[in-house]
């Protein structure tokens, strides 16, 4: 059984299945490591890893914010095989199984939850003052197709930290797509220029301009019913626009006459 298909099966066998949804199965093989990304959640713990190494024994990671409560990241450490604690993870030894084992009780205490539920995260932008973040995994570039939520946007903008890659990658030029969360309802964008992408994401956070039927249906439904994504970055202008127009024939989203509520481009 290879690293990744372990980690699956310990996930399921563990109990960490009915905490997490997982985000992303990947292995690393150029880094020696497998993990199970998992969907942002209260325990602020973003995923699950196996690492191999030549000259020492294999090792279990739990990766997690560095905004984790205190309280619970001192559970994490008191598992009894860690070999080791850092800002953003813990390693331990010993037998897999038992780890994650661990690690689903120490999860599913009703004490862990509630300190969870507690440890919110609030804005820095005094726009959105009292808004609580959730948290998001900035150190690494996601795919294209990854959608991300409003309140995730904003996170990841405020992310000053120096590991936040996904900024930088969200802030080229390019093609997004804003669209409901059935992907019935659908908008075609481009931008380019300083900020790229993320930056006409927030904009479109507090105005969308001339795009009037965008406008309408923010106004039925709110940007909770919707979600964001990347469908190509672009090197310049020309070949942005170009992209812009090839997307919106492709996903059908232009509607030149009344709205309705599906297809938001009006031009």
């Amino acid at each position: 059984m290879n690293r990744l298909d372990t980690l699956k099966k310990l996930f399921s066998e563990s109990g960490l299945a009915s905490t997490f949804t997982i985000k992303m199965e990947r292995d690393y093989p150029d880094r020696n490591f497998s993990a199970l990304r998992f969907e942002s959640n209260d325990f602020r713990i973003r995923s699950i890893e196996i690492w191999d190494r030549q000259t020492k024994d294999s090792f279990f990671r739990i990766y997690h914010s560095d905004k984790i409560a205190p309280e619970i990241k001192t559970n994490l450490d008191e598992i009894a095989t860690r070999l080791r604690t850092q800002k953003h993870y813990s390693d331990y030894g010993g037998d897999f199984s038992t780890i994650a084992s661990q690690l689903a009780k120490i999860l599913s205490s009703g004490t862990t939850k509630e300190i969870a539920k507690k440890n919110v995260v609030l804005t820095q932008n005094s726009k959105y003052e009292g808004l609580t973040l959730p948290d998001i995994d900035t150190s690494e570039p996601d795919d294209l197709g990854r959608v991300y939520t409003w309140r995730e946007i904003i996170a990841i903008d405020e992310d000053q930290s120096p590991e936040n890659e996904l900024k930088q990658y969200l802030s080229g030029n390019g093609v997004y797509l804003q669209r409901s969360l059935d992907g019935t309802s659908r908008y075609v964008g481009s931008a380019y220029g300083s900020g790229g992408i993320l930056r006409r994401w927030l904009r479109h956070l507090t105005s969308n301009g001339n795009a009037k039927h965008l406008n309408l249906y923010v106004l039925e439904n709110g940007y909770a019913n919707m979600v964001f994504t990347v469908l190509e970055f672009t090197s310049d202008t020309k070949n942005t626009i170009t992209a812009e127009q090839k997307w919106k024939q492709i996903l059908g989203t232009q509607n030149a006459g009344p709205y309705d509520g599906i297809r938001l481009n009006s031009n």
